[in-house]
């Protein structure tokens, strides 16, 4: 199972490291050209629009992952039916929705957001991708639900990011409109989506079928799952876009705009983490379901341990040569480069607990997983409404950090507790105690570096701890090949 996963993995990781790579440039590009205050409206359009995905789609993505499994497993052709229902709910839903937010666009903006100048337009621009992330949630967990990541880095991630990049430094040669960068991420999507629908209903299973809307809602276990999962879903967005939408109600545009800069750096210290869980959730599902708790435990030390290593040498970097990676967004960052390091040092601690939430997802822990984050949601609006307007940005880094670790701490105890696992071992304590000497020397070092310093000193930095953990880097070969 640690090989498959792993393999899989290596897809994810691969389509992750391509995306940031070219997303990062692109975005530079666009911010470059559109200003750091337009950026913010776009910022805070999808976060609009993620939030209205998110409901409507009701937890679809978590059911597929599942029981699809099984189901494909004991009877295709009901796989087929119930993969139909989730597309047709998908499509009719998200463009109802779309045609709403056409007629009240005006509306939300004046009475959510204050009525911010020029937000009308990029508000429902914004909202046309619902209906097509809808369906992507749809199909790219129905590929995941078969372990084929594979599929979806090659179609999902690189057709989609190099056509996206392309189109955008050919559009942004000739305006400095955000409206326009919207509008190539729908065509890019459709695109996209259209090519994945096709190549899954010719090499999978069909999902173009007739099907009655009765077999998925007469099924009580599914039904029941997916209400957790609908909960799960909005708790779970709102307590991780909660700063950045009260952000939006109580800062400038720019802020907003910066922040969304920094969490795309911070979130360097899960990205691989994120492909992880894309693999390893079945896995856990199926395991739980075998109640094999000892194969679960050990997957879940050498996974986390594994990322972990492959990770930290990358935090490393990224807080050595912070200051040239924000002056290439524009030189207003270097203000924000002080919270860059606080959230970067709140990754590190999900990036400690591994695939927690994931796990409670889907071995059985649903709803103390939603007590947990309807408490975060509820606390962090509260303390984010009183203490922005007193102590603006550095309040939203506290509370960032405070959170994050009181929901992995919380993970972990209830995973203990219910199946008896834990991610951690000798081997991880060695590499963050490793971790934080890098970080003392990294944040400290007052050196002006050269272009070839960019390329050198990483390989450097991962030469360090692999020659360090040489023993444990044996071991995880050694599991990997077994």
């Amino acid at each position: 199972m640690l090989k498959l996963i792993i393999k899989q993995t290596n897809w994810g990781i691969v389509g992750a490291i391509f995306a940031f790579s070219i997303g990062f440039f692109v975005k530079i590009y666009v911010i470059d050209a559109v200003g750091l205050d337009n950026w913010g409206k776009y910022v805070i359009a999808h976060t609009f629009s993620s939030f209205s995905e998110t409901i409507l789609s009701f937890g679809l993505p978590f059911i597929i992952l599942k029981f699809i499994p099984n189901i494909i497993t004991h009877d295709s052709s009901k796989a087929s039916r119930i993969a139909s229902i989730f597309i047709k709910y998908a499509l009719f839903t998200g463009l109802l929705y779309a045609i709403v937010i056409y007629f009240c666009a005006d509306t939300i903006n004046r009475l959510i957001y204050n009525d911010i100048e020029g937000l009308n337009g990029i508000l429902f621009l914004m909202c046309l991708n619902v209906p097509i992330s809808m369906l992507f949630g749809v199909i790219v967990s129905l590929y995941r639900s078969l372990f084929k990541i594979k599929e979806i880095v090659i179609y999902g991630t690189f057709i989609t990011v190099t056509l996206r990049a392309i189109i955008t430094f050919i559009i942004f040669n000739f305006t400095d409109n955000i409206s326009y960068f919207i509008l190539i991420e729908v065509f890019v999507q459709i695109l996209v989506l259209s090519l994945l629908l096709y190549i899954f209903n010719r090499d999978n299973f069909p999902i173009f079928v007739a099907s009655n809307l009765k077999e998925f809602t007469d099924d009580k276990e599914i039904i029941n799952y997916g209400k957790k999962m609908f909960y799960n879903s909005i708790i779970a967005f709102v307590s991780v876009h909660a700063l950045k939408f009260v952000i939006s109600l109580t800062l400038s545009p720019k802020d907003v705009g910066a922040y969304s800069i920094l969490i795309t750096l911070s979130s360097l210290t899960t990205f691989l983490l994120i492909n992880l869980n894309k693999v390893f959730a079945p896995a856990i599902s199926k395991l739980y379901k075998q109640r094999n708790f000892s194969e679960l435990n050990f997957l879940y030390k050498k996974t986390t341990l594994l990322m972990n290593l492959m990770t930290l040498p990358l935090v490393i970097s990224i807080i050595l040569f912070a200051d040239e990676i924000l002056i290439l967004y524009t030189l207003d960052m270097l203000e924000y480069k002080n919270y860059l390091f606080l959230m970067i040092y709140g990754g590190l601690i999900s990036l400690a607990t591994g695939s927690s939430g994931n796990f409670m997802i889907m071995a059985g822990l649903e709803k103390e997983n939603l007590n947990i984050l309807l408490i975060k949601s509820i606390l962090i609006i509260l303390l984010a409404f009183y203490l922005i307007p007193i102590y603006g940005m550095l309040s939203i880094v506290i509370l960032y950090i405070v959170f994050m670790f009181f929901v992995n701490i919380t993970q972990l105890y209830y995973i203990k507790n219910s199946v008896n696992v834990s991610p951690y071992s000798i081997q991880l304590f060695k590499l963050f105690l490793l971790t934080v000497f890098m970080i003392i020397f990294a944040v400290n070092q007052q050196y002006t570096f050269n272009s070839f310093h960019f390329i050198i000193l990483p390989i450097f930095i991962y030469l360090i701890y692999f020659l360090l953990m040489i023993k444990s880097v044996k071991q995880l070969i050694n599991d990997i090949i077994k």
